[in-house]
């Protein structure tokens, strides 16, 4: 039996040979139309088992009935399975990271991905993202002073200020913050470094 697949349907075919004789002048072979199933057909309508034979239905059985019900399996398993989806968002969020190099992202875009990231259920029941340290006090001065000064690092690194002239760098205002930042952390009685002196965090010098 010959099967012809055409969009959503199946054209069966009965092949057969015509001998030669007094209104055939020559032998050929010919098809006889048995009938059409749908591709995805579970099982063969009545109105075709009528008309195969046994070898025929089991024909039918191995190119359409069989792939139609294993690609169906396949898709009801990816349907429920998280692994190809988690493969697919890694594989977003890496560009996105890329992309992100020279076109910043708001912090809150961040909020469903994470939250979804948390519901994930794991086989070892380890956290998706590391336990998040305990939070600082609202009014942590020096905790905003360490990162002020490591902004104020990348900006200059970045070139937020130039680069300073061949001559007279100390008359620049770069040069002029950085000298009031000097004092206040290590200068005179009322820089930081003195105050954690007095409290004892940090030891007095020798000499």
């Amino acid at each position: 039996m010959k099967i012809n697949l055409r969009g959503r349907r199946a054209y069966l075919y009965r092949r057969r040979w015509v001998p030669a004789g007094p209104d055939v002048p020559h032998a050929h072979p010919a098809e006889d139309y048995l009938g059409a199933i749908d591709a995805e057909a579970e099982t063969i309508p009545p109105e075709l088992l009528k008309v195969l034979t046994t070898a025929e239905q089991a024909q039918l059985q191995e190119k359409v009935l069989l792939p139609a019900t294993q690609a169906r399996a396949a898709a009801a398993k990816r349907e429920l399975d998280p692994m190809w989806r988690i493969a697919e968002a890694s594989r977003l969020l890496t560009e996105a990271a890329h992309c992100s190099q020279s076109a910043l992202v708001p912090g809150s875009s961040l909020s469903a991905a994470r939250k979804a990231l948390d519901n994930i259920r794991l086989i070892d029941h380890m956290p998706t993202r590391p336990v998040a340290p305990p939070p600082r006090p609202a009014d942590d001065k020096l905790a905003d002073a360490l990162v002020a000064i490591k902004a104020a690092a990348e900006a200059v690194r970045n070139g937020a200020y130039g680069k300073a002239p061949v001559e007279g760098a100390r008359s620049t205002r770069a040069y002029r913050l950085w000298s009031e930042l000097y004092r206040a952390v290590e200068g005179d009685e009322r820089s930081l470094l003195r105050a954690l002196q007095e409290k004892g965090f940090v030891k007095w010098r020798k000499g």
